[in-house]
């Protein structure tokens, strides 16, 4: 299955609906998202009653913890921010979740930078859609994750519709979540640098036209 691990909607800084994401996913050939806005469940849960059997979605969301972003799927309850980077992950195993490290060595958004080598996380976003500028060097990191076994993911951390599947995951099977755990699936995709600082500021523009 084609996955999209990391999608942002409208009910964070996203620019489109559940469904028009939905949509757009299955006309690029996903089978399956994840909807993870910024501390906030509500498009996920709603998003997640439009699953059927040719489309998968899983909740999650993507909490703001003190050190950085972490990405909790397969949740339904909120995880507060503001929490420290090992309780959320902590809070998201309790709530039957998997918690990934999103875009942990991205220079300009929040990461959790070398707590992945340190915590208890499921899998590290070292490859994200959106980030334009490393910290790292990522051969480096990926070689150091793999020595230590590691699970490495990719997602798009789309926030428009033209972003989906920048980077995503095809697992072997439909059991997404247990796939991910055990390292069964491939990464897929290429980011367009130019294509995602356009829309970054386009959807900026939008979202302050609206208010």
């Amino acid at each position: 299955m084609n996955v999209d691990i990391h999608v942002h909607s409208i009910c964070s800084d996203g620019a489109a609906k559940p469904e028009e994401i939905i949509a757009q996913a299955k006309k690029i050939g996903l089978d399956a998202i994840a909807i993870t806005d910024h501390n906030k469940i509500d498009c996920a849960l709603k998003a997640a009653k439009l699953s059927s059997d040719d489309f998968k979605v899983i909740p999650g969301i993507e909490v703001s913890a003190i050190e950085g972003h972490i990405l909790c799927l397969n949740i339904e309850e909120e995880i507060p921010r503001g929490l420290s980077a090992e309780e959320t992950i902590e809070r998201c195993h309790e709530l039957g979740g998997i918690a990934i490290a999103a875009h942990p060595f991205d220079a300009i958004r929040g990461g959790v930078s070398d707590l992945v080598f340190e915590l208890d996380f499921d899998a590290i976003e070292l490859y994200n859609g959106r980030c334009l500028l490393t910290k790292v060097n990522l051969k480096d990191v990926y070689k150091k994750l793999k020595a230590m076994n590691k699970i490495i993911v990719a997602g798009s951390d789309a926030h428009t519709l033209e972003e989906l599947g920048t980077f995503f995951i095809r697992t072997d099977s439909d059991n997404i979540i247990e796939d991910i755990l055990s390292g069964k699936f491939e990464i897929l995709g290429k980011q367009n640098r130019l294509r995602i600082i356009k829309n970054i500021v386009e959807n900026k523009i939008k979202r302050l036209v609206e208010k």
